[in-house]
């Protein structure tokens, strides 16, 4: 009888103890899964930004709620950061932004001329197999001084001869996203126009 119970204490403690590696075999698959999902979700959306930008590079334009409200092409929208504004041939402009409500997201959405709408509103991190959420964004235009990693002066000139600080041939965007369980990831894409 006594055999009995300690094979049975036994075998208590090794079922115990296969149960909790069990479970944290699974929280780590879990883990992996949001991972992958930020990694695939933030490569998706830099590919977007640069899909959309790369044919008028020339054109971009950045807007700031702290500018003047005259000057707005996308804004007033949810966000506090700057705009991605990506104009068409047609005059319509699609705005890039993080929309700061909560949970902050990645959004897309097209404004036909200033006095209409944005819409559709699309959420960029929609469709991801993990709640993700952006946590970080900023966008800024790339001059050619900058895109030949020259710096500008206070007069504009720029420490790369021969390049202008003035025109703009692109931006930069640079944008955080986490899953609420791993370390947050930052993308980035850079758009500019040839140099060639």
């Amino acid at each position: 009888m006594v055999e009995v119970l300690a094979a049975a204490a036994i075998a208590a403690v090794v079922a115990m103890g296969l149960a909790g590696f069990f479970l944290a075999m699974l929280r780590l698959g879990k883990d992996m899964d949001a991972q992958a999902a930020l990694q695939r979700q933030g490569s998706a959306i830099a590919e977007e930004l640069g899909r959309r930008a790369r044919p008028v590079v020339g054109s971009l334009m950045i807007e700031d709620p702290a500018d003047d409200p005259a000057t707005w092409v996308c804004l007033p929208l949810s966000t506090h950061d700057t705009v991605l504004v990506i104009p068409d041939a047609g005059g319509s402009v699609t705005c890039l932004y993080r929309d700061t409500s909560a949970p902050p997201q990645v959004v897309r959405c097209t404004r036909p001329t200033p006095a209409d709408p944005c819409a559709p509103v699309a959420n960029l991190l929609s469709g991801s197999l993990a709640p993700l959420s952006a946590t970080a964004w900023s966008a800024s235009l790339v001059t050619p001084c900058g895109a030949a990693d020259g710096t500008c002066d206070v007069s504009g000139v720029c420490s790369v001869g021969g390049q202008s600080c003035a025109a703009v041939p692109g931006a930069t965007v640079v944008f955080t996203l986490s899953d609420g369980i791993n370390r947050p990831e930052t993308f980035g894409v850079t758009i500019v126009a040839s140099r060639h």
